[in-house]
């Protein structure tokens, strides 16, 4: 999000950010405080649960097609994790997932694409 917000681009819904009082220019200026805080939980519960309620639905796809998303879905939520652990500063920090966790996950993944 700090990059969008350098290049002027803002993803969040403008009705979410008047929810929790916070506006568009603190978005540019990369405020991070319990505003944004408030948000960014707000905004990663509602991530969850659509990880949660798609997670069910992989074992639909095509057994081709199952790993790479499950893979998707482990290590967006493993960002959603990165992006707590920085207090939700997504401005100053960039929120990734490590070369070595990735590889981690990958085998953990397709094991799910294989049994769920």
């Amino acid at each position: 999000m700090g990059e969008d917000a350098k290049r002027g681009r803002i993803y969040i819904p403008l009705e979410d950010l008047a929810k929790f009082n916070y506006t568009e220019q603190d978005f540019f200026k990369g405020v991070v405080d319990e505003r944004w805080r408030a948000l960014m939980r707000f905004q990663i519960d509602r991530a969850r649960q659509f990880y949660t309620t798609s997670d069910q639905g992989i074992t639909y796809l095509t057994s081709d097609a199952r790993w790479p998303v499950w893979a998707a879905s482990m290590l967006y939520g493993q960002i959603l994790e990165v992006i707590e652990r920085n207090d939700y500063d997504v401005f100053s920090q960039r929120a990734y997932v490590p070369q070595w966790k990735k590889l981690r996950t990958l085998p953990v993944a397709w094991m799910r694409s294989q049994v769920l």
